[in-house]
């Protein structure tokens, strides 16, 4: 069985709190049913230890790498202020859809475990602009 607990997910993003803990729970809730469904039943069924912790290992990254977004899309995150000499930037520009890449990461170590038609992940891509 692939599992995935908010323990896990509060350690991968270093969160100490409990502020965030019905989020992640409901986040683990909507996602980790996908993410199963999208993982061929041989592989979930398998015996082999290294190869379930290598599909808890990529759910979970999947999963953080979601509430890592849901942090980085919240409303204050991209403002900078300055205090007299003191200045502070809002972060750099990233994907704002996988800012941390852990969504990538866990999609590309399940990726060779997916069903032939599974999609788990959009990748967003700009289209870089031709020089002259």
């Amino acid at each position: 069985m692939l599992t995935v607990s908010r323990a896990d997910v509060k350690r991968k993003l270093r969160i100490t709190s409990n502020e965030y803990d019905a989020e992640i729970d409901a986040l683990i809730g909507e996602m980790l049913p996908a993410v199963r469904y999208a993982i061929e039943p041989n592989s979930l069924n398998s015996n082999d230890p290294d190869l379930l912790a290598t599909l808890r290992l990529g759910a979970l990254e999947i999963i953080a790498g979601e509430m890592c977004a849901t942090f980085y899309r919240e409303l204050g995150a991209w403002t900078g202020f300055r205090l007299g000499w003191l200045q502070v930037a809002p972060p750099a520009l990233r994907d704002p859809a996988d800012p941390s890449g852990l969504k990538a990461q866990g999609y590309a170590r399940l990726k060779p475990f997916l069903k032939r038609d599974a999609q788990l992940l959009f990748v967003y891509r700009q289209r870089e602009e031709e020089t002259p």
